[in-house]
């Protein structure tokens, strides 16, 4: 029985696969950090002897981001899947003779190929969408500086430096109807406050081409109740946050920081949560 027991156990943690939990990496700033952004080939792909890595070599016939644009580029990648028995519905393995588009980084200073959670692709099963083309033939021109940021990857996150429960502990006491509400604080990029609006009215303007936000507003639909305005009011006061870097360039951006805002009837006091 426990010579069975121990087979079986074998069994499953020899397949095992893991569940993909990916988040959206938004394609321009993954353009914005990659080295080299290309289509291209793959015209080699070695195993070394134990399996547990490969190489892969690309022939690039377009490059989409400006540098040196080399003709040929080899990465270095893990096996996974039926080679060590570990895998992920997030991975995708190059083959010898695909097309693929390929947003290309470095690590410790080689090659990485982001199999997980890119949007690097293989051309021969999904096409590029309209919108990512426009992205890829507009992305030199991007600044990342020009655009408000919520949770994309590939910043820092940022803590608030200023003691908000001494500023809430100044908040008017009252029986307010609601005793809870949502509010986005926009901050610029050197962590100055900017404006504090309601979530639930909150309003993005668009960039037409990498659908990033460049301007935010209160969309006014419901009229503003009191225990909001006293919130606003609050928050309004807290006017210094931590700045919110890119981490590979180290270019400060403007962000967008939500903060939960309470209000308690029976101790008549004020907390927060961001």
């Amino acid at each position: 029985m426990k010579k069975r027991l121990l087979t079986l156990m074998a069994i499953l943690t020899s397949t095992l696969t893991f569940a993909c939990s990916c988040n959206e990496i938004k394609p321009i700033i993954e353009f914005y950090s990659s080295e080299y952004v290309f289509e291209g080939k793959v015209i080699s792909k070695v195993y070394a002897k134990d399996s547990l890595t490969y190489k892969i070599t690309f022939d690039i016939s377009k490059h989409y981001k400006n540098g040196d644009l080399p003709k040929k580029i080899e990465f270095e990648a893990f096996s996974k899947g039926k080679y060590i028995g570990i895998g992920s519905n997030c991975e995708y393995y190059p083959e010898k003779g695909e097309i693929w588009l390929v947003y290309a980084s470095r690590y410790k200073g080689k090659f990485h190929f982001p199999n997980v959670c890119s949007n690097s692709k293989n051309l021969d099963y999904k096409r590029i969408r309209a919108s990512e083309q426009k992205i890829l033939d507009n992305g030199n021109s991007f600044k990342i500086e020009n655009y408000i940021f919520e949770y994309e990857n590939a910043f820092n996150y940022c803590e608030n430096i200023t003691d908000i429960s001494s500023i809430l502990e100044k908040g008017k006491i009252k029986e307010y109807k609601t005793q809870t509400t949502l509010l986005n604080v926009s901050i610029d990029s050197n962590g100055n406050l900017k404006s504090v609006t309601r979530q639930r009215e909150l309003i993005r303007k668009k960039d037409s081409i990498f659908n990033l936000t460049i301007e935010i507003g209160d969309a006014n639909r419901k009229p503003i109740t009191e225990f909001e305005k006293d919130a606003i009011e609050l928050i309004s006061q807290v006017k210094k946050w931590e700045i919110k870097k890119h981490k590979q360039t180290g270019i400060n951006v403007p962000y967008i920081r939500h903060i939960w805002v309470y209000y308690d009837l029976k101790t008549n006091k004020w907390s927060y949560n961001l």
